[in-house]
C-alpha cells in the first residue's frame, strides 16, 4: 500500500522511502565538497536493499516533480574520483516533513548497538525469519544463522540487533576477519579497550557485561586457520555459558556446537520480485527470479540486458559471466587487488582508486565506515578465476606496492602478499626477509604474523628455518602448546644447536617447567660462541631482575643479583652491543640501590653513566626522576617526563612506577593515574608483555570488584613474559582472593 501525507494524500512508496531516507541528511552537504556516501546511488540502495537499478524511475519522477537533484561531489571514502550524488530540494524538504512515519521508524533503538556493526538496510522476505530470531533471544541463548555467501545473514543479523535494542539490550557486534585471535575479538566485544586475551579472564569478563547484553559475531568462517581452535574454544565456552547471550554468523557448517541454528535461505519469489525495478516486465521478471532464485546478493547485482544462466551452479556463472567479465580495466584492477587483500582497506591504500566507483556502482563492495572490500561472493568466484600464474602476478604487484607505503600495517601487507607469491627457488631469500622484519611485524600485529607465518609454512614446506620462525612467534605470543609442536616437526638435522636449546628452554618456562628450562638454557651456553653467551646471560639477568610483582626486592635475592651484575663482563660483545649492555647493567645497578635506599650509589651511578650516553638520550634524566620518587617522595619530576615521554613502553613504565608510588602512599589519586597510563598495544617483546601484566594486576589491585578478571588475566601475561616469579606470586594471591568468594 502507498504511504499517505499527513494530509491524506497517497504518495508513491518508492518515492516515499527514498524521501525518508534522503531527509536524514542535512541541507548543508548540498555544497559540501565531500559527502557521505548514503547519498550516493549505490549507497541508497544499500539502504533501501534494493537493485541500483531500481532507484531509476522514482528518481527520475522525483527529479521531474522537482523534489529531488543530482549533482557531482567527491564520496567519503569513495576514492578520488566524483561521482553523483542526491539531495532533496527545499520543495522535497518540505514533503518528506509531511509524510507519515512507518511503524518501523517510529521507536528509536533504547539500547546501543556497539563494535563493528554495519549500517542498517531494508530487508526483503525476512519477516518471518526475523520474528522467529527476535523471540529466541533471552539471555543466557545462543543462535546460529548459517547460509550461503551474500544469502543475507549479515542484514539479518543486523536486523536482529536493531529489533533487540529497541527492547532495551545493548548489542556488541564484532566482525571476523582472517587476522582476528581471541584478544582481537575481545577487544571489539568490549569497546576496543586493552581486553582479556586468556580464555578464563575474557568468561569472567563477558559474564560481568549487564544481563540484557547480546553479542553477535560474524563472518565467524573467515578466522585464519591458525587461530580458528583458539577463537572456537572461546565461542564454545561462551555459547555454554548461561550467563551470556550470543548470536554468530557463519558459512554452514558452524564450528559452533551449540545452540538454536538457523539456516538463512533463499527468499520467497514475491521478496525477490521486490528487489528488482518497479517497471520491469513482468515476464522479463519472472525469468530472473527463476533463473537466479532467492539469493538476494545475485538479484541486486543485475542489470537489464544481462544474460540468464541455466540452473546448475548459476550464482557463480551469472557472477563470472555477466558481472565480472563485463568489467572495464581499471575496475578489474582494483577488483583483483581488493581479491587479494586479506583485510578491508581504505580506498587511498589501494595502487588505484579509480577502479571504487565503478564497482561501488555495480554493488560489489562491501563498506565499513569507510574502509572497503569486496562482497565476499564476489571474492571467492573472481580468486577462482585466477590461474596459479596469475595470482602471484597479482600478489607480487600487492607486495611491491606495500612495500613502498609507510604506515606501519603496511608490512603486515606486504609480508602476506610476499608469501602468497612465493615459490621454492625463492623460500632461502624470503626466509631471510621474514627473520629480518619479525620482531616489528610482532610489534604491529602479532596474530597476523603468526598468520602469516603458518601461511608461508604450508607454500614453502621445506624451508625448515620457517618453523624454526614459527615456534619463535608462538612464544611471543604465550602459546607454549602451539610452539612445542611446532618445534617437534622440524627434523634434528635442521635444528641449530643453540636456538633449539634457547626456544626449548623458553618453551619449558611457558609451561611451567622451570628446571628443565635452566638445564636447556645451561646447554645453550656451553655450545654457545662467547659473544652470544654473553647476550644470554645478560637476558637472563635482565629477566631475573624484572620477574616480579610490583615492589622491592627481597635481600637475598637483591644479594645474588647485584653479585652476578659485579661478575657480569660484556667485553667478548661488539662494540655497539657492549655500550648497550653497559647501560643496561648500569640502570639494573641503579635500581638495586634505590631498593637499598643507597643515595648516593645511585648518584655515582648516573653521574658515571651520562658521559656514555647520547645527548638526547632521556636515560639519566629518568634515573633521576626514579631516584627523587623513590628517595625523596618527590613525584613533581616523574610527573613531568611522563608528560614529556613519546616512546610508548618508557612511558607506561614510568606511569605504573607512580602508580606503585601513590598506592604504597595510601594517596588516593592512584586509581586516577593509573587509568592514564596506556597499557601496550602490541605484546610483541617481552617488556611489552610484562608491562602489560603489571597494568593489570594493578587494575586488580585498585578495582576490588574486577580483582579476579583482572588477576587471571595478569597471570596469563606474566606467563606470557615467561615471569615465573611474578607468576607463582600472583597465583598464591589469586587463590586467596577466590577462597574469599
Amino acid at each position: 500500500m502507498n504511504p499517505r501525507l499527513l494530509s491524506g494524500s497517497v504518495f508513491p512508496e518508492s518515492q516515499a522511502r527514498l524521501l525518508r531516507v534522503l531527509a536524514t541528511f542535512p541541507k548543508a552537504l548540498e555544497d559540501a565538497w565531500d559527502v557521505p556516501r548514503g547519498l550516493s546511488l549505490p549507497g541508497l540502495a544499500d539502504t533501501l536493499g534494493v537493485v541500483r537499478s531500481a532507484l531509476n524511475p522514482p528518481l527520475k519522477a522525483m527529479e521531474s516533480e522537482g523534489l529531488v537533484f543530482t549533482r557531482q561531489a567527491h564520496v567519503i571514502g569513495g576514492g578520488h574520483r566524483k561521482r553523483s550524488v542526491i539531495h532533496l530540494t527545499d520543495e522535497g524538504r518540505q514533503i518528506a516533513e509531511t509524510l507519515a512515519p512507518i511503524e518501523a521508524e517510529v521507536g528509536k533503538p533504547i539500547g546501543e548497538i556497539l563494535g563493528s556493526a554495519p549500517d542498517l538496510v531494508a530487508i526483503h522476505g525476512r519477516d518471518e525469519e526475523l520474528e522467529g530470531l527476535v523471540s529466541e533471544v533471552s539471555p543466557g541463548a545462543t543462535l546460529q544463522l548459517v547460509g550461503l555467501p551474500g544469502i543475507g545473514k549479515t542484514s539479518l543479523l543486523r536486523a536482529l540487533g536493531e529489533v533487540v535494542a529497541e527492547k532495551g539490550w545493548t548489542i556488541r557486534w564484532a566482525t571476523v576477519e582472517t587476522h582476528h585471535d581471541v584478544g582481537r575479538l575481545m577487544s571489539e566485544l568490549l569497546d576496543g579497550k586493552d581486553a582479556p586475551k586468556d580464555g578464563s579472564a575474557a568468561l569472567t569478563a563477558l559474564r560481568s557485561l549487564p544481563a540484557k547484553t547480546l553479542l553477535i559475531v560474524d563472518e565467524l568462517q573467515s578466522v585464519h586457520s591458525r587461530h580458528q581452535d583458539a577463537v572456537n574454544s572461546l565461542l564454545n565456552s561462551v555459547a555454554a555459558d548461561d550467563e551470556i547471550t550470543l548470536a554468530i554468523g557463519c558459512r554452514a557448517p558452524s564450528p559452533i556446537d551449540a545452540g538454536k541454528v538457523v539456516k538463512v535461505d533463499e527468499i520467497g519469489e514475491e521478496a525477490a520480485r521486490s528487489l528488482l525495478p518497479e517497471d520491469l516486465d513482468k515476464e522479463v521478471c519472472e525469468r530472473v527470479v527463476g533463473a537466479l532464485g532467492g539469493h538476494p546478493l545475485a538479484l541486486k547485482l543485475w542489470e537489464p540486458g544481462d544474460a540468464l544462466p541455466e540452473a546448475d551452479d548459476r550464482i557463480q556463472a551469472f557472477i563470472q559471466s555477466d558481472v565480472i567479465e563485463r568489467l572495464e580495466s581499471d575496475a578489474l584492477a582494483t577488483m583483483d587487488e581488493l581479491a587479494a587483500a586479506p583485510r578491508p582497506l581504505y580506498a587511498e591504500q589501494l595502487s588505484n582508486d579509480e577502479g571504487v566507483a565503478p564497482l561501488d556502482e555495480a554493488a560489489l563492495l562491501r563498506w565499513s565506515v569507510e574502509s572497503l572490500e569486496l562482497q565476499h561472493l564476489i571474492r571467492n568466484v573472481r580468486r577462482t578465476m585466477w590461474s596459479d600464474e596469475e595470482a602471484k602476478q597479482i600478489h607480487s604487484a600487492a607486495a611491491s606496492h606495500w612495500e613502498s607505503r609507510s604506515e606501519p600495517g603496511a608490512r603486515i601487507h606486504e609480508a602476506h602478499h610476499l608469501i602468497q607469491a612465493a615459490d621454492e627457488s625463492e623460500a632461502v631469500d624470503l626466509v631471510e626477509r621474514m627473520e629480518s622484519g619479525i620482531d616489528g611485524m610482532l610489534r604491529i600485529d602479532s596474530a597476523a604474523t603468526a598468520a602469516i607465518i603458518d601461511d608461508a609454512i604450508q607454500a614453502l614446506p621445506t624451508a625448515h628455518r620457517l618453523k624454526m620462525l614459527s615456534a619463535k612467534v608462538a612464544i611471543e605470543r604465550g602459546e607454549g602448546e602451539i610452539a612445542e609442536k611446532v618445534m617437534d616437526r622440524i627434523p634434528e638435522t635442521e635444528r641449530d644447536e643453540v636456538d633449539w636449546a634457547l626456544l626449548s628452554a623458553r618453551i619449558a618456562r611457558l609451561r611451567s617447567r622451570y628446571d628443565e628450562a635452566k638445564k636447556l638454557e645451561n646447554e645453550a651456553l656451553e655450545v654457545a660462541d662467547p659473544a652470544r653467551a654473553a647476550r644470554i646471560r645478560l637476558n637472563s639477568l635482565v629477566l631475573r631482575y624484572d620477574d616480579r610483582l610490583p615492589g622491592p626486592l627481597d635481600e637475598k635475592e637483591r644479594k645474588s643479583i647485584g653479585d652476578s651484575l659485579a661478575s657480569y663482563s660484556p667485553a667478548k660483545l661488539d662494540s655497539t652491543r657492549r655500550k648497550a649492555a653497559l647501560v643496561t647493567i648500569a640502570a639494573m645497578r641503579h635500581s638495586l640501590a634505590l631498593d637499598e635506599n643507597d643515595a648516593a650509589t645511585a648518584a655515582q651511578i648516573r653521574a658515571d653513566l651520562a658521559p656514555t650516553t647520547d645527548p638526547d638520550d632521556p636515560l639519566i634524566e629518568e634515573l633521576a626522576a626514579r631516584a627523587a620518587l623513590s628517595l625523596g617522595g618527590d613525584a613533581t619530576r616523574i610527573r613531568s617526563l611522563i608528560s614529556r615521554t613519546r616512546h610508548p613502553l618508557r612511558k607506561s613504565a614510568l606511569g605504573l612506577l607512580l602508580v606503585r608510588y601513590e598506592f604504597e602512599n595510601e594517596e588516593a589519586t592512584s586509581g586516577q593515574t593509573l587509568e592514564q597510563v596506556l597499557s601496550p598495544t602490541d605484546l610483541g617483546t617481552a617488556a611489552a608483555r610484562r608491562l602489560s601484566a603489571t597494568h593489570w594486576y594493578w587494575r586488580g589491585r585498585l578495582e576490588k570488584s574486577q580483582r579476579i578478571k583482572c588477576w587471571q588475566e595478569a597471570l596469563h601475561r606474566y606467563g606470557m613474559a615467561e615471569c615465573s616469579n611474578a607468576y607463582s606470586q600472583l597465583t598464591r594471591l589469586l587463590h586467596d582472593e577466590m577462597r574469599k568468594i
